[in-house]
């Protein structure tokens, strides 16, 4: 009994020596077996660790034991005794997971001077990756795509919200589920441009022979199963229309372009602009052309080319090529590179686009001027193809090839003028001058431009193709560029970068780039084997750029304490084959760009000779991406290639919208911007306008005109119209803001003030108010009126250089004014017009230019069998599923079905005057030039 005490005491002082070593420095062990509400994700998904002490991260190192299935988790503390150590363990599709950690001494060695803590822990999916995984699960048993058919995603997923949160996780239960065969590499997956408030949908499309055959779901709900073929027959147009109403057009147009293998650059612009079409069309051919004849002039002189002149485009509204000449070009409002309003006035129309490519050296730029034409390229098609009606889907399955081939010949060129000077620059695109608009725009002014006694400029020599290349060989480029970027920090910092890591970011130009004319999505898969990284789980981020800029990638590692940011900036040569990473002039190629760096002048500096013409849109980016933010957001930026202060007021003013002025069914927004910066990349992305839907119109306006009488200190940005086609009249809404305060006294670069306003308008966003801001953001309505179709015409064209001051100048009426309940019809009557808020060509403003084809199918019935269906699973007659907002939906579709039993097409039918029969189809916008809203 003795000898047991003294053991005893032996012990205690053993265990108290061990106290007292870990107030030295004391290794701790954590044991995390970590699996999934879907098992088969256990060896999928490779879990993120992070460990906190009071909210301050500790770093570690990670094993694992494969004996057990335990990772391991150490790290060294110095005062367990009094420490708040809290594990919190995240998943791509998973709800982030929390536990305190009791961490105790080994009580069977008492040798053993560490601490230990083990936990088992399942995590539960989100139910937008839950809903992901079913619809994908459903799908499959249907059409059996994981067998190894060709398969394609269109999917309104990301932006749209379900219970009020993104839906990017569904698009990682789509991935996962499908095990490959679906991947942003391969381009089978398409984001068709939404916004928060409109309906979740899900088309899931594989080739069947001649046939495609279609599962489209309304969140969980399968509404249609069936042909969504080019060789469609007129029952079968109908009972898709009938079941899908207006995304109809928009899912069948994409699912036919890429049968007929459309590149993956071209279907973006078309889900970005809502479908395919003619103008899109055109509008990609357009980019291309411009590239071959007059592309960027670079300078030699230095020893590595560097870019003299820029391009800027200047649009008319509604011909949809604008939306793809913003996605090829990263021509966007927000940087101030499109700009647009109806000049059809002047001798313009929307099929026409003006580019300037301008030498900031010389100061003097080339005009081109190019158009589609619309009635040329029908009559082509029907003497090559034999065939006497237009259908479209048949129509752009045939552009689609063109376009591939040879794509000036869709379009034709205008105008070629040289020596622009200045100020005619200045008049046709507006100027501003430390962010004050001197002048004002005056958009396709073509009885200008046809004023204007300038030489003719001088095509370049097309440059010879070097042939394209490989999905394997740019898949191949991607693994490389990832394996050397973990070599790097291994050998630099010592640290592994873990697959699946949500604390890793790859920051890359592929996506948009070309590699020897071949769009180099494929290299996302070759990131995506080594490091797990994708756009769906917030850590693989493609920054918009224009497809003939080099191909690059930074993988950016964030540090323990949520704000260092370790990176490695790779580039590829194409002439080579060679990756190289940028370094130091001592060699270091492992650069920190967190805001430690930002706010040292000497770093800042450094970096930006590593990193180039990049470096403002990876750091910033970077530095955006470390705070977690929401995925619009996110996504939001790349779309605008950075971030930066001036993006924020378009969240504002979308949410603004949203929530003040919630559309009615048939109604569509429209947006004509005054004070044009980067905030309208926002508005475009987000509210869902766009200047190829002819529903957002860019005008500079005169600084003093925009000074808002009722804010001091606040702009009048622009004007919201909320628009119904049907009924034709509309809510013109001026919308003014005035910037919030900050203070930045502790910034001592450029771009350190940037990451911190930037910082701060993220954590507004989110709700939180900054301590460091001194004045708060104002927002809100200063004009609301009633306006007419012409009164629309008027704003869209400008109204004479100032519309602002014509919206106040209109009398205010309320809607029985401008339309008498007993006046030949009901209020709420269909009057006319396209119901169900087609955009585009029915606005009462410019013309869409890009539609009016179509015709009779041919006899071929492909068609599915429902009765062959699974049990449990067949296609709704309509949709009956809750809102996917909760609360009071602000958008609602509105279906509708032909009645058409003529034997014509249920389509617009192009005929010898070009009138529209087959009524019944009217409802659906089947050849609108709108994004399919």
């Amino acid at each position: 009994m003795r000898e047991l005490f003294l053991v005893s005491v032996l012990l205690m002082m053993i265990l108290m020596t061990g106290s007292v070593a870990a107030a030295d420095n004391t290794t701790c062990e954590v044991g995390v077996l970590v699996s999934y509400q879907y098992s088969d994700d256990t060896a999928r998904i490779n879990p993120t660790f992070e460990i906190t002490d009071s909210g301050v991260g500790l770093n570690y190192t990670r094993t694992y034991d494969p004996s057990s299935d335990y990772t391991k988790l150490i790290f060294q503390h110095t005062n367990i005794s009094s420490s708040n150590l809290t594990l919190t363990v995240r998943a791509p599709g998973y709800i982030t997971a929390e536990r305190r950690l009791n961490l105790t001494l080994n009580p069977r060695d008492p040798r053993d001077t560490r601490y230990y803590a083990s936990l088992n822990l399942l995590l539960n999916a989100t139910e937008a990756y839950r809903l992901g995984r079913d619809v994908t699960e459903r799908a499959n048993r249907i059409l059996n795509f994981t067998s190894g058919s060709e398969v394609l995603v269109i999917t309104t997923a990301g932006l749209v919200k379900y219970r009020n949160k993104t839906t990017e996780d569904v698009i990682e239960g789509i991935l996962n589920r499908a095990g490959g065969v679906i991947s942003y590499g391969k381009a089978n997956i398409l984001t068709l441009r939404r916004t928060a408030v409109d309906p979740f949908c899900t088309a899931f499309i594989i080739k069947k022979g001649k046939d495609l055959l279609m599962a489209f779901y309304r969140n969980s709900t399968l509404v249609y199963l069936g042909t969504v073929s080019q060789n469609m027959t007129i029952t079968q147009w109908n009972n898709l229309t009938s079941r899908l109403g207006e995304d109809a057009f928009p899912f069948a147009s994409l699912a036919n372009a890429w049968a007929v293998g459309a590149p993956a650059d071209l279907l973006k612009q078309a889900a970005f602009h809502g479908h395919m079409c003619i103008g899109t069309i055109s509008g990609y051919a357009m980019s291309k052309t411009l590239y071959m004849y007059y592309p960027p002039l670079q300078d030699w002189s230095t020893g590595s080319p560097i870019e003299i002149t820029n391009y800027v485009t200047i649009g008319v509204p509604g011909g949809s090529d604008d939306d793809a000449l913003i996605l090829a070009l990263d021509n966007t409002p927000g940087k101030r590179s499109y700009l647009g309003f109806d000049t059809s006035g002047t001798g313009a129309d929307a099929s026409m686009v003006g580019f300037i490519r301008w030498n900031s050296r010389t100061n003097t730029g080339t005009l081109v001027v190019m158009k589609f034409d619309q009635q040329a390229l029908i009559d082509l098609y029907k003497r090559e193809t034999g065939a006497t009606a237009v259908s479209e889907l048949k129509f752009n399955a045939w552009l689609v090839k063109k376009v591939t081939q040879n794509p000036t010949s869709l379009v034709t060129i205008v105008k070629e003028l040289d020596n622009l000077t200045a100020d005619q620059y200045y008049y046709l695109a507006g100027r501003e001058v430390n962010y004050n608009q001197v002048n004002e725009t005056h958009g396709l002014d073509m009885e200008y431009i046809n004023r204007l006694n300038l030489p003719n400029a001088t095509r370049a020599t097309p440059a010879t193709s070097a042939g394209g290349v490989s999905y394997t060989e740019l898949r191949e480029i991607g693994k490389m560029a990832a394996e050397m970027a973990k070599n790097i920090f291994m050998a630099e910092r010592g640290v592994n970068l873990e697959r699946d890591s949500l604390n890793i970011a790859v920051l890359t130009s592929a996506g948009y780039v070309y590699l020897n004319g071949t769009p180099t999505d494929a290299c996302y898969d070759g990131i995506f084997e080594v490091l797990g990284s994708r756009l769906s789980r917030k850590n693989l981020l493609p920054i918009h750029s224009p497809f003939y800029k080099p191909l690059w990638f930074t993988f950016v590692l964030k540090g323990a304490d949520g704000r260092t940011l370790d990176s490695v900036y790779i580039t590829y040569n194409p002439t080579t084959g060679a990756l190289t990473a940028g370094a130091t002039p001592d060699g270091i190629r492992v650069n920190d760009i967190g805001p430690a760096a930002l706010n040292d002048a000497a770093r800042d500096t450094a970096n930006s000779r590593i990193f180039g013409s990049s470096y403002f849109s990876i750091e910033s980016i970077a530095n955006a991406w470390k705070y977690d933010i929401p995925y619009d957001q996110l996504v939001t930026f790349l779309f605008h290639n950075h971030v930066c202060p001036g993006v924020q007021p378009g969240f504002f003013i979308t949410e603004y919208a949203f929530e003040n002025y919630p559309l009615e069914a048939g109604q569509q927004y429209q947006w004509f911007g005054t004070s044009i910066y980067c905030k309208d990349d926002a508005l475009l992305y987000l509210m869902g306008v766009s200047p190829g839907t002819g529903t957002y119109f860019a005008k500079r306006v005169l600084q003093d005109e925009l000074e808002s009488p009722m804010i001091p200190g606040g702009s009048e940005e622009g004007i919201l119209i909320l628009w119904d086609p049907v009924k034709k009249v509309g809510k013109a809404v001026m919308i003014s803001f005035r910037w919030p305060q900050f203070d930045l006294s502790d910034c001592t670069t450029r771009n350190a003030m940037f990451e911190k306003w930037a910082a701060a308008f993220i954590m507004l966003y989110s709700g939180q108010t900054p301590a460091y801001m001194t004045s708060p953001m104002v927002l809100t309505k200063e004009v609301e009126k009633w306006i007419t179709e012409d009164e629309l015409r008027v704003i869209q064209s400008g109204a004479n250089g100032n519309p602002l001051a014509y919206l106040r100048s209109i009398p205010a009426r309320t809607l029985d004014d401008l339309i008498p309940v007993n006046n030949g019809g009901s209020q709420s009557g269909n009057q006319g017009g396209v119901p169900g808020g087609s955009t585009g060509g029915s606005t009462g403003g410019v013309s869409s230019g890009s539609h009016g084809v179509t015709g009779v199918h041919a006899g071929y019935s492909p068609g599915v069998d429902l009765s062959t269906s699974p049990a449990g699973e067949s296609a709704a007659s309509e949709a009956s599923e809750e809102s996917s907002v909760e609360g009071k939906k602000a958008y609602e579709v509105k279906n509708a079905t032909s009645s058409s039993s003529d034997g014509e097409s249920s389509w617009y039918v192009y005929g010898i005057v070009g009138v529209l029969v087959a009524a019944g189809l009217v409802a659906f916008g089947f050849l609108r030039g709108g994004a399919g809203k």
